[in-house]
C-alpha cells in the first residue's frame, strides 16, 4: 500500500496534495513534495513505531491534488478550501505541501486548536513585500478567527515582532512537553496538527525550503505528537515544506511520509479502535 494507491473510500483518513511553493524566499521546489512524498511511501513500512498498529490495514482515501492557479496563492488556497469543504465530516483530511501558507485553508474545518510544528513562527506582517506569505500564513488566519487556540512547538528563530504579533493574538509559545500538556487542556473538540518539517533539526531533515540548526529529533517529535493526540483527537494535519530538489536520498521525503503514518495510527488507536467519543 502507499498514499497515491487505488481510491479507498471507506478509509477514515482522506490524502490530498497541495503543490503550490509560490513565495518561497529560499529554497523553491516544495510544490514537487506532494508527488515525491507518494512515492517514498512506497518503499516504507506503514506499522507505526508508536502505536505497533499496521495501517496497511486501515488503508488511505487518496483524492490527488488541488487544482493550484500558478502564482496566485489565494486562489489556489480557495481552491483546498472548496476540496476541504466536499470532504465528509468525518472524514481526517491529511494535506502533503507544498508551502506552508495551505495551512490557512484548514480553517474550514472548524476545529477547536491549532498545533504547529515548526522552526519559524510565521508571524510576520509581510515578507519580501507579500502579505500572504509562508512567513505571515498564520497572522493572516489569526485575524480571521478570533477563537482559535493556537500552539506553536520546536520553533527557535523569530522576529521580534513575531513574538508581539503573536501574544496579541492569544498564541501559547510552548517550549517544552510540559507546557504542551498544559496547552492541550484548553482543547476539546478536535486538534488540527501542521508539520512544517523544518522543525526537524538539519541532520534529521535536510531537504526543507528554510532550514534551521538546532531543531528537534524525531523522538522529541514523535514524543510530543503522543501527548497531543492521546488527549485530543484529530481533525486534520498537514505536512509542509519538504523541497525535494535539496533533499539527497530522498530522506526528507520518506520522513514525511512516515510521520503521517504516525499521527493517523495515533489517531486510529485512541479516538476509533477504542471507539471514543469524536469532535
Amino acid at each position: 500500500m502507499y498514499f497515491g494507491d487505488e481510491r479507498n473510500e471507506s478509509s477514515p483518513f482522506v490524502v490530498l496534495g497541495f503543490p503550490a511553493d509560490f513565495t518561497a524566499s529560499f529554497r523553491c521546489g516544495s510544490r514537487e513534495a506532494p508527488i515525491r512524498v507518494r512515492e517514498a511511501s512506497k518503499f516504507i513500512e506503514f506499522r507505526s513505531i508508536l502505536t505497533n498498529l499496521n495501517m496497511d490495514d486501515v488503508l488511505y482515501d487518496d483524492v490527488g491534488d488541488v487544482p493550484v492557479v500558478y502564482g496566485d496563492i489565494v486562489s489556489s488556497l480557495r481552491n483546498l478550501e472548496t476540496m476541504l469543504l466536499g470532504l465528509e465530516e468525518s472524514k481526517v483530511p491529511i494535506i502533503i505541501g507544498g508551502e506552508h501558507t495551505l495551512t490557512y485553508s484548514s480553517r474550514v474545518l472548524k476545529y477547536d486548536c491549532l498545533l504547529v510544528f515548526d522552526a519559524h513562527l510565521d508571524l510576520r506582517e509581510e515578507y519580501l513585500g507579500y502579505k500572504w506569505s509562508h512567513a505571515s500564513w498564520l497572522l493572516r488566519l489569526l485575524e480571521t478567527e478570533n477563537n482559535l487556540t493556537v500552539g506553536i512547538y520546536g520553533f527557535r528563530v523569530y522576529d521580534d515582532q513575531e513574538i508581539l504579533n503573536g501574544k496579541r493574538n492569544g498564541v501559547d509559545f510552548l517550549f517544552t512537553r510540559s507546557h504542551l500538556n498544559k496547552w492541550l487542556s484548553k482543547c476539546k473538540n478536535g486538534i488540527y496538527v501542521s508539520i512544517d518539517m523544518d522543525v526537524l533539526d538539519p541532520s534529521i531533515a535536510p531537504g526543507v525550503s528554510n532550514p534551521e540548526p538546532g531543531g528537534l529529533t524525531l523522538h522529541e517529535l514523535l514524543a510530543a505528537l503522543r501527548d497531543a493526540l492521546s488527549k485530543v483527537p484529530l481533525r486534520g494535519m498537514d505536512v509542509v515544506e519538504v523541497c525535494p530538489p535539496c533533499d539527497k536520498g530522498n530522506v526528507t521525503s520518506i520522513l514525511a511520509a512516515k510521520l503521517i503514518v504516525e499521527v493517523t495510527s495515533l489517531h486510529y488507536a485512541f479516538w476509533i479502535k477504542n471507539k471514543k467519543k469524536l469532535w
